[in-house]
């Protein structure tokens, strides 16, 4: 079985026991979590998804687990302005790298409230993206610089895949009561911004 095949099957378990409720959702969270961390092999793995509309929308972090296991789900937000320019990025290639992600210029607006403050200096993401439109993301964080290589990218992207299609198939899918950015919007946003910026 490939690794993928691997993961893909793992998941299956997890998002299956809990929607027929063989397993609460709170037990599940970190589980899901783990599928990354076991295949990454990286230090932190955070999950977001849009809280809010218009001027008031915002990326939450809704959970994060160290691979020591230590579980968070303690309230962190990304303002527009802090996450727009990366976001746009992430959802135009499905993936995002970071190796040096101190000095990323699409990074610079969320150094501080982010990045320092949660010691993230490399950092691979997949966006959560169903028909068009994007729901949030997972990230890989790093406190040192890494070299991801296209494996991990493949690997992580295909498991942001599966969590995606599971969950949008789901009996009272939490998806569909989550806020969510049609694709081009969310890219003619960061083009007005950038014209604005000039």
């Amino acid at each position: 079985m490939t690794p993928q095949a691997e993961d893909s099957a793992r998941l299956q378990d997890l998002l299956g026991d809990m929607y027929a409720e063989r397993t609460p959702r709170a037990a599940t969270q970190p589980a899901v979590i783990d599928v990354v961390l076991d295949r990454l092999r990286c230090r932190r793995v955070s999950m977001w998804k849009f809280d809010g509309a218009g001027d008031d929308l915002t990326l939450l972090c809704f959970a994060s687990k160290t691979a020591d296991g230590v579980f968070d789900t303690s309230d962190r937000r990304l303002r527009r302005a802090e996450f727009i320019d990366y976001f746009n990025s992430l959802v135009d290639a499905g993936t995002y790298v970071s190796v040096d992600a101190m000095n990323d210029p699409a990074l610079e607006p969320m150094r501080e409230s982010y990045l320092a403050a949660n010691n993230v200096v490399s950092m691979l993401d997949a966006a959560f993206v169903l028909n068009n439109r994007t729901y949030g993301m997972v990230c890989c964080e790093e406190p040192h610089r890494r070299e991801w290589k296209p494996g991990d990218v493949v690997s992580l992207r295909a498991i942001v895949n599966k969590i995606a299609l599971l969950m949008w198939n789901a009996p009272d899918s939490v998806l569909l009561k989550t806020p969510s950015l049609p694709l081009r919007v969310l890219l003619q946003e960061s083009s007005a911004a950038h014209e604005r910026r000039r």
